[in-house]
């Protein structure tokens, strides 16, 4: 699920394994703009561990990354200035 509102954009992927996890970040990464910040919702494992080195080498950040209930994982990305 993507949705878009005023430059937060949510991506829930938590039902979801790498590498589609991978995927679907990168297209929704194609859309943020400057000073946009997109919300990815992950619970899997290889996922959580992996993307903030993958962010990086794309030229993206994570402003906040943190645990929710279950497993589940909340980031929030933002292009790196």
């Amino acid at each position: 699920m993507f949705e878009k509102n005023k430059g937060k954009m949510f991506l829930n992927l938590i039902n979801d394994k790498c590498p589609i996890t991978f995927v679907k970040i990168k297209l929704a990464l194609e859309k943020l703009k400057e000073k946009d910040v997109l919300t990815i919702h992950l619970s899997d494992k290889e996922a959580v561990e992996g993307l903030p080195e993958s962010l990086n080498e794309l030229g993206y950040k994570v402003l906040v990354k943190s645990k929710l209930e279950n497993g589940i994982f909340s980031f929030k990305i933002a292009i790196k200035n």
